[in-house]
């Protein structure tokens, strides 16, 4: 079921079968549904996280309606998603109408899931010919398995047949919309789906497309409004709660997102990435253990062929090492070697180490790290960052200053050394050098203060005017450095964003 079919949920007509349904199941008077009525009961109960209730009321629907095809082909779906093709391929053998629509688009997809796109292409092209009736319609849902597969010009080809018979449909022009997003013609998608309001301001689905579209084009704060928007006009909506959940994370709002991810975990089914997101959440809120929880959730939904894969294991390794397990993270980045031969590990097992208190082989890590690098400069600037996270502040100067005095570093290296100095000479104690590097950051990365000086911010301070607050109370500053305990200060950093 496509996405924007999610909305037939929230009809009184679907809800009262669903009701009669489970009525029954408690005892009630029996009922009769049709089979198409319990695979969409099913669907329901699949994408709210229930897999077991759905598989019960599709063995229901094929006992009482046996050979019945929409809860056979849901059946075949399930083996395929799982990775049984050859189980798909014999419960879909299974079907007496083989030209049946659900089981042409079945096969088309299992041809798409194989990678056998023009093959694909060319079984929809044929079996198009025997659809006299409701061409248009046939084209626009070809239109949306292309696209869900991310073939976007076989996509836009059917896409644009069934405008052709029916210029005017609302339903095909959110697909059109939907393509640009995925074409990343950003102010395309827009435009459109800002006439489709004007002319029905209350359409869920087109909300959730332009919230998708300023999301793909990182402008979360209108993402987030978007996303409020569909929640006001239904405010269990998946795709709005997952949109609002990343563009809260996007923001680093990550409190605010955990519970939105937790309010989506229990009402919908996932996938790894929320999960994901999830976990790195609860890292920099300081919560590991459940952070761990939501990353092996995530690993174990992945099975090893993700498109974050490397990404899940980089965070069990972060995570595993915050929770003093240097040899879990150990395991963990190793795996991320795996999928990445060229990936140097180095900087990241120097830091396990660190951040497990051995220091020697640690630095030897960091030594390794820099040696192999094809841009020392650039290797400094990060080496400098890691020592800078495991409080090393004294031992990451050195490297720091070594980006600045590298042209070769780039530019971006260069701009972000001046926050992280700008630290590091605070709690060393090196007050004049603290102002010099604060004042430039200010200028050039902003956002590198509030990252890593913003505990020392008063919320009634902007950013801008922090460097003539830090001469008014020099004095204060001055103390600062060597009284203040880092993981207080790191607390109240949290707090403050999580304010924002």
């Amino acid at each position: 079921m496509p996405n924007e079919d999610l909305s037939y949920f929230q009809e009184d007509e679907f809800k009262q079968k669903l009701v009669l349904y489970e009525q029954m199941l408690q005892g009630g008077q029996s009922v009769y549904l049709e089979a198409d009525e319990l695979t969409d009961i099913a669907e329901y109960y699949l994408i709210h996280n229930e897999k077991g209730k759905a598989m019960d009321c599709i063995h229901y629907a094929l006992e009482i309606h046996p050979g019945s095809i929409d809860p056979l082909i849901f059946l075949a779906r399930q083996k395929m998603f799982d990775g049984d093709m050859e189980g798909a391929r014999t419960i879909r053998d299974c079907i007496t109408d083989q030209n049946d629509r659900e089981v042409i688009f079945f096969n088309a997809e299992l041809l798409l899931r194989e990678g056998k796109e023009a093959e694909a292409e060319k079984y929809m092209e044929q079996t198009a010919e025997t659809e006299s009736e409701d061409y248009a319609m046939y084209a626009y849902d070809t239109a949306v398995l292309f696209l869900d597969y991310g073939y976007l010009d076989l996509a836009a080809r059917w896409g644009k047949k069934a405008l052709e018979m029916e210029p005017d449909n609302e339903k095909f022009l959110r697909l059109k919309a939907d393509f640009f997003i995925a074409a990343n013609r950003l102010q395309e998608a827009v435009q459109l789906l800002d006439a489709l309001l004007d002319r029905n301001p209350y359409d869920l689905n087109a909300w959730n497309s332009l919230g998708e579209a300023y999301f793909v084009g990182e402008d979360y704060p209108k993402a987030k409004e978007s996303a409020d928007f569909a929640l006001a006009i239904d405010e269990h909506n998946a795709q709005a709660l997952l949109l609002k959940a990343n563009c809260m994370f996007q923001q680093q709002h990550y409190e605010a997102a955990h519970e939105l991810y937790t309010r989506y975990f229990k009402e919908y089914n996932a996938n790894e990435i929320p999960y994901l997101f999830d976990g790195v959440s609860l890292m920099a809120v300081g919560a590991y253990q459940d952070a761990l929880d939501q990353l092996l959730l995530a690993e174990d939904i992945a099975q090893g062929i993700s498109s974050e894969q490397q990404h899940i294991y980089a965070n069990l390794s972060e995570v595993y090492s915050k929770l003093g397990k240097p040899e879990k993270a150990l395991e963990y980045i190793q795996k991320v070697k795996e999928l990445l031969p060229d990936y140097d590990i180095n900087l990241y097992k120097g830091h396990i180490m660190l951040e497990n208190g051995r220091k020697e082989e640690g630095m030897a890590c960091y030594d390794k790290y820099i040696q192999s690098s094809p841009t020392p400069a650039d290797a400094h600037f990060f080496v400098g960052v890691s020592l800078t996270e495991n409080k090393a502040y004294e031992e990451a100067i050195p490297h720091l200053n070594y980006t600045l005095l590298h042209a070769s570093a780039t530019n971006e290296n260069r701009r972000k050394t001046y926050a992280y100095l700008s630290l590091c000479f605070l709690k060393t104690g090196q007050f004049m050098d603290f102002l010099s590097c604060l004042k430039t950051a200010i200028e050039k990365d902003p956002d590198g203060v509030e990252y890593t000086i913003g505990q020392y911010i008063p919320e009634e301070i902007e950013i801008k005017d922090f460097y003539q607050y830090v001469l008014a109370h020099a004095d204060s500053f001055q103390r600062m450095g060597r009284q203040e305990k880092p993981d207080d200060a790191h607390e109240r950093h949290r707090e403050r964003r999580g304010d924002e």
